[in-house]
Formats: structure tokens, C-alpha cells, sequence
């Protein structure tokens, strides 16, 4: 099934990169239907038209098929990759940092009124030329 499904989307790859490539730009003569007899038929809006709704259906094909085979390779495996690995032995440093333990309290020594003074500022002289 996952290989008829990769194949499938193989397909619908390249039949989308193609219309894509075939699509014409406004002025641009190029396109799918160019040739005489088909100028007759066809107007360069219709042409617009048929491609831009094959784009867009193998667009959602495309994304459509991607989608499940997300979801079938999800389901094989229930495993990560990462299930095997061996934790980080030492913590990350914002880790490091809520788990360090607390400053030592400040010696009965100090004196109170240096530790509730404000500290003095000082502001630059002005530069004169």
C-alpha cells in the first residue's frame, strides 16, 4: 500500500511540475493549447482556466497524499528517534541558574546604613570644542 502510495505521489509531482511549467503569464504566448487549430477553440482566458483547475486539483492530490503518508509512516512507528539517547548529564543554564541555591546572608558585621544608602551618581562633564 505505502509503495503504491509513494508512486502515486511521484506521479502527481510531476504532472504538477508540469502544468506549473506550462502555465503562461499574462502577455506570455505560451501555454498547453498553442497550436493553430486549437486558437480557434479555445480562448487564452479558458486556457487560463483549464490549467489553473488542473493546478489546483493536483495541488490538493498532491498535499492530499502527503497527508497520508504522514499518517502511515506515523503509525508504523510508534517509536522517536530520540527514545534511545541518554539524557543531558549536566543541567542547561537557565536550569542551572533556579536551581543554584540562594546568596549566604550578609555578615552581622556590615553596617546597615551603607547597605540602604543610595549610591552616589555622578554625570558626565559636558564636551565643549
Amino acid at each position: 500500500m505505502t509503495t503504491s502510495l509513494m508512486v502515486l505521489q511521484a506521479i502527481i509531482s510531476v504532472l504538477l511540475i508540469i502544468t506549473v511549467l506550462l502555465q503562461f503569464g499574462k502577455g506570455a504566448e505560451a501555454g498547453l493549447m498553442t497550436a493553430a487549430g486549437s486558437e480557434s477553440i479555445m480562448s487564452s482566458s479558458t486556457r487560463g482556466n483549464i490549467m489553473t483547475k488542473m493546478t489546483a486539483v493536483l495541488a490538493v492530490l498532491f498535499l492530499g497524499n502527503s497527508i497520508l503518508l504522514a499518517r502511515i509512516q506515523d503509525s508504523k512507528f510508534q517509536k522517536s528517534i530520540l527514545d534511545s539517547e541518554a539524557p543531558i548529564a549536566r543541567p542547561l543554564n537557565s536550569d542551572a541558574a533556579q536551581t543554584a541555591p540562594a546568596a549566604p546572608a550578609a555578615p552581622a558585621a556590615a553596617t546597615p546604613a551603607a547597605a540602604t544608602a543610595p549610591a552616589a551618581t555622578t554625570t558626565p562633564a559636558p564636551v565643549t570644542k
